[in-house]
């Protein structure tokens, strides 16, 4: 099941489908201040009810997370700084419009404060929190490189309520077990270390992933003359298990880019015929041995606007070939490369032949470039 649902309403995860990667896995960030790991959580309301349905903007996402074995971590709730009586009460709604699916995102960061490695999650959307000051954030101490379970529960009975006490604990909340509480389902999140000899790589059961860009520099194009700059990026697959795996690319390749004020950038993508490329779709690699998988870009210039596309081998009609980040600026940027295989291409393939295919989701370490 991949939602629960309560008079009509539903809650789930998506994109990605828990389903189809029930395990995601990220590097934990260094021990620099200001060195953050974001991890996006996409939380998606829907209800079959004739009516519209009205949700508190200010109406928390509470998050639990526990161990494998069912241990409960437990959150505390808390401000960035302190709130008056005047700031806690400022809140709109959403409508819900029925038979339509609305889709609420969290991004939660992972860093270390001090020696303990803490996962802080906002209590309410992303995108309230620049109309609401100050934001309430959920914050999970010491956690390790090991394996946890999240989920999101919301109750629907307290669309009249908004948070205004600091004090509210996870637990309190989780045990207010009646109709109107609704819960997505689990999700396993995996952090592990990055290699001690490349802070690029990391190993996932006996597979090494890295991400690779040559130049740390970019030229930005001459506008005038209508020139590019290539940029050589791709992941380097290290099979270190003792069977032979196959890999596919196309369609596998997700890319998230942070400007240096810390702010995600949007992408579009466009429409690609069949059979672009000429990659093969899987790659077999023996124990021992590696692969390369290029998702090649370039800098040019579009519409006056400077612009990084870069590309993920898609195919089809309605796929996405490359991924197009425009106006961009002189200064730093953040980049993370996704690999993500899921199971129901595995059994297809692995019916046609006998080596068995890598499936999981995989979020690297950034990489930082400079435009110059």
């Amino acid at each position: 099941m991949t939602f629960s649902q309560s008079n009509g309403i539903q809650i789930e995860l998506v994109n990605p489908n828990t389903l189809l990667y029930p395990t995601r896995v990220y590097p934990i960030p260094k021990r620099k201040v200001g060195v953050n790991m974001p991890i996006k959580f996409h939380v998606s309301i829907n209800h079959t009810n004739s009516n519209n349905f009205h949700l508190n903007s200010l109406q928390a996402f509470i998050p639990e997370l526990l161990t494998l074995d069912g241990k409960i971590i437990q959150g505390r709730l808390g401000a960035d700084k302190a709130i008056t009586n005047n700031q806690s009460k400022q809140y709109n709604w959403w409508r819900i419009i029925p038979n339509c699916r609305t889709t609420f995102i969290v991004t939660a960061r992972l860093f270390w404060q001090e020696n303990s490695l803490q996962l802080k999650i906002p209590a309410v959307p992303d995108y309230v929190l620049g109309s609401v000051s100050p934001a309430y954030f959920w914050y999970f101490d010491a956690l390790a490189a090991e394996t946890y379970q999240l989920r999101f529960i919301l109750n629907t009975d307290l669309d009249t309520q908004c948070i205004s006490k600091p004090n509210i604990s996870q637990e309190e909340n989780a045990q207010k077990a009646s109709s109107e509480i609704l819960a997505t389902p689990w999700v396993n999140l995996r952090l592990v270390q990055t290699l001690l000899f490349d802070s690029r790589a990391i190993e996932v059961d006996g597979v090494l992933f890295k991400i690779e860009m040559a130049k740390s520099l970019l030229t930005i194009p001459s506008k005038l003359f209508r020139t590019k700059t290539d940029v050589k990026l791709g992941i380097h697959v290290t099979n270190n298990t003792l069977n032979p795996l196959r890999f596919n690319q196309a369609h596998s390749i997700d890319v998230i880019l942070i400007s240096d004020d810390g702010k995600e950038i949007n992408w579009l993508s466009d429409m690609v015929r069949p059979g672009l490329g000429k990659e093969p779709r899987y790659y077999l690699v023996q124990p021992g041995e590696s692969a390369y998988f290029d998702s090649d870009a370039m800098l040019s210039w579009y519409c006056n606007k400077l612009e990084l596309a870069v590309s993920n081998k898609a195919r089809g009609l309605t796929a996405c070939g490359f991924y197009y980040f425009s106006n961009l600026k002189k200064g730093g940027y953040k980049m993370q490369v996704i690999y993500r295989s899921c199971q129901s291409r595995a059994k297809h393939l692995e019916e046609q032949v006998l080596e068995k295919k890598w499936t999981g989701w995989v979020a690297m370490p950034f990489i930082e470039f400079y435009l110059v």
